[in-house]
């Protein structure tokens, strides 16, 4: 009897110790949820965020689950770091949710965290995309790196996204500014670039060189 009880605790122990985290967002009677990979919790994920050690995990996963806990859809993602923003952003068609996956690597200025939109239409999870000013549809990428960055600003109660980078072109280096936004009929982005030379340690430009 004590060495079943043993074994049973021992059992017990083993599967909450393997058990993947768990990030909820109550969307109604749905869900939406980023499951970590064993191993991996909300405080760690902060703890290394961005520090660039490489991990070996699998990847994060976002699911959405139905009113009886069903999967409904499922996005496994870049990364074994990942966090989900709870709050959904303010003028959206649908509910819509930040999501970030850490990409940082040990060296180089052109890689780093990258966040995401993700929408929940008709019981499945989109990536968003936006709609540019010569009609091609550009999904919405706002990564921080050494050369880029983004802001989330409300106007008028509706989230935007002011995202800049930097990047080389020809022989010289070119600034590129991007300003997404919600509208009823989706998402559009417009874009500026202009040369010049631009790193994320510097201050963030002002919002009047955004288109």
């Amino acid at each position: 009897m004590k060495r079943c009880l043993l074994l049973l605790l021992f059992g017990v122990f083993s599967i909450s110790s393997l058990a993947s985290a768990v990030v909820s967002v109550q969307i109604g009677c749905k869900r939406l949820l980023l499951v970590l990979p064993p191993g991996l919790s909300p405080s760690k994920v902060n703890r290394e965020w961005a520090s660039g050690i490489f991990r070996s995990e699998a990847p994060a996963v976002l699911e959405l689950r139905g009113c009886k806990g069903q999967l409904l859809d499922q996005i496994t993602l870049e990364a074994p770091l990942a966090r989900l923003e709870p709050a959904p952003l303010r003028g959206t068609p649908v509910p819509t949710y930040l999501v970030s996956v850490d990409l940082t690597q040990a060296a180089g200025s052109y890689n780093g965290p990258l966040t995401f939109p993700v929408q929940v239409v008709n019981s499945h999870l989109e990536r968003v995309v936006a709609l540019a000013d010569d009609g091609r549809m550009e999904p919405i990428h706002l990564p921080i790196t050494g050369k880029a960055a983004w802001k989330k600003i409300s106007i008028k109660g509706v989230d935007n996204f002011f995202s800049v980078s930097c990047q080389p072109q020809d022989k010289h280096f070119v600034i590129i500014y991007r300003r997404y936004n919600p509208t009823r009929e989706g998402w559009r982005v417009h874009t500026r670039s202009s040369p010049g030379f631009w790193e994320s340690d510097g201050e963030f430009p002002e919002l009047e060189q955004f288109p």
